[in-house]
């Protein structure tokens, strides 16, 4: 089988990280390519794919009307004649510009998904219940779902639970605090120190984008400067070292399709605290994986927060712990999730 995935562009996000994983596990029983449209490229990234896994760059700039990079495209698609033609972004399939009888099928990575195009599609999966409820309300557009999955193997576990002199919480994702919420985590942080006087406690960041300077001027101005770290971009394989040595993984989303970073937590063994928003609520079960506070509630943050830190070596979080381990084992890794797409494509 011939499987070539699309996608625009490939900087350091859940997407980008999940087909990672996806083209690696694939190229293990099938022939697989990647097309990269746009010239938006993480080089880190693109390093960790298989070297069996041929990379096409058309190096398009976002936005652009130039007609030659989708020439390119269709030229290339010609050329590698493929079963399967697998998109990562909904208006993907606008790029063919011939007719084909090729299996199209398209992966629905977040909530909120123009609808538009989705008819389109000879088959549609949803990486979650979350984001296969909102086409289908919304558009009544039937999908599979197919969750991510994670290299749990590659996940360096926590073992002994050991609380340390200073509590460090983990925060990973993009920097962009209107659909992520790093500003609820910050300021229910603030609290922890200045009303609750917690001061060992530590907050670290990582990953980078547009809210950056804001965020960095928020815990100025709340004098969190000895608390709160801005560590940048971080290798996978840097994360996946270091997530046991955090005592507790926040991500506190507006707006969230799945949150892959709430299962490496649980895969390493760390509690995990979320926003009750669908994906991630899915991900933890509702509360029996992991915990949770009222999306966007600074003070119900800061209490989840407080209760983690004072129940740490509490029976029952080592058992929530354990269990979250098991559940992931079972239900979130990559193997499965690149030999379901595989059935499907079948």
């Amino acid at each position: 089988m011939k499987i070539v995935h699309i996608i625009f562009s490939f900087s350091t996000g859940g997407t980008e990280t999940m087909l990672v994983d996806i083209l690696n596990e694939q190229s293990k029983t099938q022939e697989v390519e990647l097309i990269i449209v746009n010239d938006v490229v993480n080089k880190d990234l693109t390093d960790t794919i298989n070297h069996e896994v041929k990379i096409h760059y058309l190096s398009r700039k976002p936005g652009s009307r130039n007609l030659l990079p989708i020439l390119q495209f269709n030229y290339i698609v010609f050329k590698i004649n493929p079963t399967v033609i697998h998109f990562h972004n909904h208006n993907g399939v606008n790029l063919l510009k011939h007719k084909t009888k090729t299996f199209t099928c398209l992966t629905i990575h977040s909530v909120n998904t123009p609808i538009i195009n989705l008819f389109k599609y000879k088959k549609i999966f949803a990486i979650s219940n979350a984001v296969q409820e909102d086409i289908l309300t919304r558009g009544s557009v039937e999908s599979i779902r197919v969750y991510n999955g994670i290299p749990l193997d590659t996940i360096v576990a926590n073992g002994n639970f050991i609380q340390n002199d200073t509590f460090k919480i983990i925060q990973v994702s993009r920097l962009e605090h209107e659909i992520k919420g790093q500003h609820i985590l910050i300021k229910a942080l603030n609290i922890l120190v200045k009303q609750k006087e917690i001061t060992n406690i530590q907050l670290d960041f990582i990953g980078d984008g547009s809210s950056l300077e804001y965020l960095k001027k928020l815990v100025k101005e709340l004098d969190m400067e000895r608390n709160v770290n801005f560590l940048g971009m971080k290798t996978r394989e840097f994360i996946y070292k270091e997530l046991k040595n955090y005592q507790l993984l926040v991500q506190p989303s507006f707006f969230e399709g799945f949150g892959l970073t709430v299962v490496e937590g649980m895969a390493a063994k760390i509690p995990v605290l979320i926003s009750d928003i669908d994906g991630p609520m899915e991900i933890i079960d509702r509360g029996k994986y992991g915990f949770y506070f009222k999306c966007g509630d600074i003070e119900d943050c800061s209490e989840m927060i407080y209760k983690i830190i004072n129940d740490y070596q509490a029976p029952e979080i080592t058992k929530k712990i354990n269990e979250a381990y098991d559940y992931v084992k079972e239900n979130f890794n990559i193997q499965k999730t690149a030999q379901n797409y595989i059935n499907n494509y079948k």
